[in-house]
């Protein structure tokens, strides 16, 4: 039974429609015939944009466990999308680099994530979108920020 009082709060939307949006990428990918997750795909853009960046920086980066990255790596390893080689600095850690093959996924996926953003935001005003897409932008930004100065929650 609904409660017809009850605000579900902006932020719980905002949650719901990524994970529904995750959703419809893996159903989109699996389509197109690659054996990725969004998570995988989420870990290989990052991979993409900081090649060459520890995998410890990586589970960081996307604010995952390290055995989280560590599996995602496992899959795009195993699909020879990346490559772990020991960091020359820190023989304890580990340097994630993509392949060339890599480079070809992504220029496949990109494609379905604008599909996926299109059919999200299928009926939205394009004024109103261009404001969501600038406020959802400035709160990656601030929370982003806010995770590298690694800030207390109720801080001001």
């Amino acid at each position: 039974m609904s409660n017809g009082n009850f605000a579900y709060p902006t932020s719980f939307i905002l949650a719901d429609v990524a994970r529904l949006m995750r959703v419809e990428l893996d159903r989109c990918v699996t389509e197109l015939g690659l054996n990725l997750s969004a998570g995988d795909i989420r870990a290989l853009m990052n991979i993409v944009r900081f090649d060459g960046i520890r995998q410890c920086d990586i589970a960081k980066t996307m604010n995952v466990e390290p055995m989280t990255i560590s599996a995602y790596l496992d899959r795009l390893e195993k699909n020879n999308l990346v490559r772990r080689q020991l960091d020359p600095t820190d023989r304890r850690a580990r340097i994630v680099c993509v392949s060339d093959e890599a480079r070809a996924v992504i220029d496949r996926i990109l494609p379905l994530l604008d599909v996926v953003y299109e059919r999200a935001m299928n009926g939205v005003d394009p004024q109103e979108r261009e404001s969501t897409e600038s406020a959802l932008e400035t709160a990656w930004s601030n929370l982003s920020m806010r995770r590298v100065k690694e800030a207390p929650i109720f801080a001001s």
